[in-house]
């Protein structure tokens, strides 16, 4: 239908003539109702939502995608960097044989700084060092320098921390750091149970020996990071497994008993200016170790502290006369010899091709075998070793665990570092080997196998080796033994029985007397040993003073045995003596032994 428009002209009196187009006009009726416009308007704004709903759907899908369905590859994609990282489970716990907690794993605070953040480096650092015992200049340049984060005083006292914290310094941050405690203090059973680091690295003693059970497994995990490596990526993480935690340790040790053997043994390096001490506390019928203790002299301080390792394992020494016992051992077990025997002896006598003299005695007697004992006849027990022979003595040092590691095994040691002594084969032996060895020169052994000797006496002539752990706690907190050591029969009871009888007199009436224990008889032996050069042959004029023994003599529920290094009385019946009786009243009462006079 064609549409015209139609033109009018109009004019007025000021102006001229105008033409003016006006709109047609037009019917409407043949168009639709208003309400089909307003349903067209709903059509577009229809599809508008649909491919708006559309895209944020794809959008959507995408996301999932990326974020989920596929996020190692598209990570992996932005960035193929990744790192793997160890992580340490909680440490298990040290104990005594009764539970007590010797060591374990809880935090300690650690001050640090942010160095960009310290207004006043000189001011803050006078501040500090005397409350974290340094001096100011060593914590300069530390917060001068333009790093992130740094450490000041790693794993502090909590008393430290709070003092620190109250100066409310700049930069200065305090942070709660794994670390390994020892409720007793750092110095108690530190021989035996060692130490870590401050990153939880075992350093030595029981938890180095036992690293892998304390440690547990460590977890890993693996995660997407930055080109640097310093920065890991939101979302990256591609595995991970939990550490497990370590099992603790339930040692043999008796906590009370060892502070007092500690204690006694300190006064007792003191008071005779030695340059170290061992001291042993085992249980006779199990080979138990109830207490070990290593202590260092410092006579230029006058101070001694607790070893940082065990002696008791790994320093050995020619014992002297604490060794006469097991030459009589062998030779009444052998028959070469009866218990109540008369044997003439010299107070000087030759021997291959050298003259041995009786300390303090010039002329002959005629003694007993419980007499040679009693008095530490050296000429004695060379003619009791002449009668039972180079071979015999040999085999029964070896039996009693001369020569060989505690544990009993061959290429076993029972501590690390352990020395298995010195005792060489009969075929080795010069012209005064057996005569020596018999009184003990030319023979070497550690503290550990000495007990264990004497604890083969007392525990009716059978060896057991020396034990330092009971077993493994999980944390269901149920003790796991473990299968108990070496055992042998080396001399008959009866045997051992005599030989009980006869050290009970050395403490009577012979060179031990100051070993007694009141309420207890007390079997033992005393032993003044001359140091032989290292360096060259011969002796020199230092001296290890020991006693070794039993308690109650007749029944025997304690082996002790004390060693001193160069102390400057030098005779073991006045220095070793009276520590062990020391050691031994107070392991008595504290675990309720009782009397037996």
């Amino acid at each position: 239908m064609a549409l015209f428009l139609e033109t009018r002209t109009r004019s007025d009196s000021n102006s001229t003539s105008q033409t003016e187009t006006v709109p047609p006009k037009i019917s409407t009726s043949w168009l639709s109702e208003p309400k089909g416009q307003v349903g067209y308007r709903g059509r577009r704004i229809g599809l508008l939502v649909l491919a708006t709903s559309l895209l944020l759907a794809l959008f959507t899908a995408r996301l999932v995608d990326i974020q989920i369905l596929n996020r190692e590859y598209y990570l992996g994609g932005i960035n193929r960097h990744t790192a793997v990282s160890s992580i340490s489970g909680v440490r298990g716990a040290i104990l005594d044989r009764n539970g007590s907690v010797l060591a374990v794993t809880d935090t300690l605070p650690t001050v640090g700084a942010d160095p960009r953040l310290v207004k006043l480096p000189w001011a803050t650092a006078s501040l500090i060092g005397p409350i974290i015992g340094t001096s100011p200049e060593s914590l300069i340049d530390k917060l001068r320098s333009d790093r992130h984060y740094i450490h000041l005083a790693r794993q502090v006292t909590p008393d430290m921390a709070e003092e620190i914290r109250k100066l409310k310094l700049a930069g200065i941050e305090i942070r709660d750091e794994v670390a390994r405690l020892y409720p007793n203090g750092d110095g108690f059973a530190r021989n035996i149970l060692g130490g870590v680091d401050v990153d939880q690295n075992p350093l030595s003693g029981l938890e180095l020996k036992f690293a892998p059970l304390l440690s547990g497994e460590p977890g890993v995990r693996e995660n997407f990071v930055s080109a640097s490596g310093s920065v890991r990526l939101p979302g990256g993480e591609l595995s991970f497994e939990p550490a497990q935690p370590g099992k603790s340790l339930v040692t043999t040790l008796h906590a009370g008993t060892q502070f007092l053997t500690e204690r006694e043994l300190q006064k007792a390096v003191l008071a005779t200016g030695s340059q170290s001490g061992t001291a042993i506390v085992l249980d006779v019928s199990t080979g138990q170790v109830l207490a070990l203790v290593d202590i260092d002299g410092y006579s230029s301080i006058g101070e001694a502290r607790v070893a940082g390792s065990s002696g008791a394992y790994q320093n050995s020494f020619e014992p002297g006369s604490v060794t006469k016992p097991f030459t009589i051992a062998a030779a009444l077990e052998e028959g070469r010899i009866a218990a109540d025997q008369i044997i003439d002896v010299p107070y000087r006598y030759k021997y291959s091709d050298k003259d041995f003299h009786e300390p303090y005695v010039f002329e002959d007697r005629q003694l007993s075998i419980r007499d040679i004992l009693a008095k530490s006849s050296n000429i004695g027990t060379i003619r009791i070793a002449e009668k039972l022979g180079k071979d015999h003595l040999y085999s029964y040092l070896r039996a009693f665990g001369f020569g060989e590691f505690t544990s009993g095994q061959a290429d076993v040691p029972a501590w690390p570092n352990e020395q298995r002594g010195k005792l060489h084969p009969p075929t080795q032996w010069e012209g005064t080997g057996l005569a020596n060895i018999a009184f003990g020169q030319g023979v070497a052994v550690t503290a550990m196998q000495l007990a264990a000797a004497f604890n083969t006496i007392a525990n009716n002539g059978k060896y057991v080796a020396p034990a330092l752990i009971r077993g493994t706690a999980g944390s269901d907190g149920a003790i796991h033994p473990i299968s108990p050591g070496i055992q042998r029969q080396v001399i008959s009871a009866t045997t051992a029985a005599t030989m009980r009888d006869m050290l009970a007199g050395v403490v009577t009436q012979g060179t031990g007397t100051r070993a007694q224990v009141d309420g207890y008889s007390v079997a033992g032996k005393t032993g003044t040993a001359q140091k032989a050069w290292k360096d060259r042959r011969g002796y020199s004029d230092d001296y290890t003073a020991t006693f070794a023994g039993f308690v109650p003599a007749q029944n025997p529920r304690l082996t002790i045995v004390v060693v001193l290094d160069e102390p400057d009385e030098h005779l073991a019946g006045l220095t070793a003596a009276p520590v062990f009786s020391q050691i031994a009243t107070g392991a008595l009462r504290a675990l309720g032994v009782p009397r037996t006079k």
